[in-house]
């Protein structure tokens, strides 16, 4: 078997063989796309040695565009490896259109919003703008993008050292922006919920995104039901350190229950 091509990787044809550049494109395209890649695949599709993908899965692997698992490698999360970022993009995308679609209601114009680095509500920000005029505040690059120039809206940028697989500015500089502000609503999302707990792989993510909560006086949790009973390795919080939980309409009707026991607001997208 071998891997059809997707946008932005082109498979190479015929016995050239192609560049280590042209490999790592192909191979992140393919495991964004597929969610999971075979190692024996790849070398044929590439024409190359298993020897060759193994070395391209590693750097790969150091990228954080995917991680090595037993045969190949998988862009899904797992305890410790969040997904990439163009993975996470083109993941789940019409549910969290509809979540975002009820969270932005929970904004008014006239707001100081926050907009934490997550897919889920850079989902929420174009429907910022039609709420009314309002400051955003964002570590979130795409978020940036997203809103510079909007007439309005007012951009304040979190500072700190950008990382790349985030695409978000992190670290003590960001968190020290944010004691120093206050906003209105937050709109965060998270990679795991297991029971009421919170949880996400990196400690930078989880320590920027708990000074979000801290700065906020409404916050908004959205998840979909692929975060739903899963871990990761560092604990971010509680349910309870929100008040509003948007999920999409495939959380079972169980966890929407306990998600309310806890006294937040539960609105399904």
């Amino acid at each position: 078997m071998t891997i059809e091509a997707g946008a932005g990787a082109a498979r190479p044809s015929g016995d050239k063989q192609p560049t280590k550049a042209a490999r790592l494109a192909y191979i992140s395209a393919a495991v964004r796309r597929e969610g999971f890649v075979n190692v024996e695949d790849l070398a044929d599709s590439l024409n190359v040695s298993r020897m060759t993908v193994h070395r391209d899965l590693d750097e790969l692997q150091s990228l954080g565009t995917l991680r090595k698992v037993r045969g190949g490698a998988s862009a899904q999360r797992s305890t410790r490896f969040e997904s990439d970022l163009q993975y996470r993009l083109a993941s789940a995308v019409e549910e969290k259109r509809r979540m975002a679609a009820v969270a932005a209601e929970l904004a008014n114009g006239g707001d100081v919003v926050l907009v934490d680095d997550s897919t889920s509500a850079l989902a929420v920000v174009p429907r910022l703008g039609q709420r009314g005029p309002m400051t955003v505040i964002t570590n979130f690059l795409p978020a940036m993008q997203a809103l510079v120039g909007h007439p309005e809206i007012s951009l304040i940028a979190l500072g700190g050292l950008y990382e790349e697989r985030y695409a978000a500015f992190l670290g003590v500089l960001c968190e020290n922006n944010l004691a120093d502000l206050y906003a209105d609503v937050l709109f965060a999302s998270t990679s795991a919920l297991r029971d009421t707990v919170l949880y996400h792989q990196d400690q930078r993510v989880v320590t920027a995104k708990q000074a979000m909560i801290r700065a906020a006086g409404r916050r908004v949790l959205l998840l979909d039901h692929s975060k739903i009973g899963q871990g990761a390795l560092h604990r971010l919080g509680d349910i309870a350190d929100f008040t509003h939980v948007v999920v999409d309409d495939l959380v079972p009707k169980e966890v929407i229950r306990r998600l309310a026991d806890t006294g937040v607001e539960v609105l399904i997208g």
